[in-house]
């Protein structure tokens, strides 16, 4: 018989296993530590380095969310993401103007960095159910 926890974890793995999310963030260590738990809780991560990275992969594939670095060149990448009709949600850090990203309809949240990791993937998650 298989452990009730180890049923649950495979569960929720099978759960999260079609959630595409593209990751873009300018710090590779932060975008490797976003990616590596996002992986161990089922998701299927891309990542972009760069506006040109995200142009190929955006063309390549099917995402369900972007998570979106606010200090990255937004405007064409918001565009583009309107276009795709892709949930858009921003890390953002007191640099980023929240008000400019909420004028586009397909940015559905904002993650402050730093963030506790439980709270982190709830976030997720949430984002993910929105309509």
């Amino acid at each position: 018989t298989i452990p009730l926890k180890r049923k649950l974890k495979k569960y929720l793995v099978l759960e999260n296993k079609m959630a595409t999310i593209m990751l873009m963030h300018k710090n590779p260590d932060t975008r490797c530590s976003i990616k590596t738990l996002l992986e161990k809780n089922g998701y299927d991560v891309t990542e972009v380095e760069s506006f040109e990275d995200f142009l190929e992969k955006i063309e390549q594939q099917q995402f369900d969310l972007a998570l979106v670095d606010g200090l990255m060149p937004r405007m064409k990448i918001l565009e583009t993401l309107k276009e795709k009709n892709i949930k858009s949600v921003f890390f953002i850090s007191e640099d980023v103007d929240e008000d400019e990203l909420k004028l586009y309809e397909n940015v559905i949240g904002f993650i402050e960095e730093p963030q506790e990791i439980n709270e982190f993937l709830e976030k997720i998650k949430g984002m993910l159910d929105k309509k």
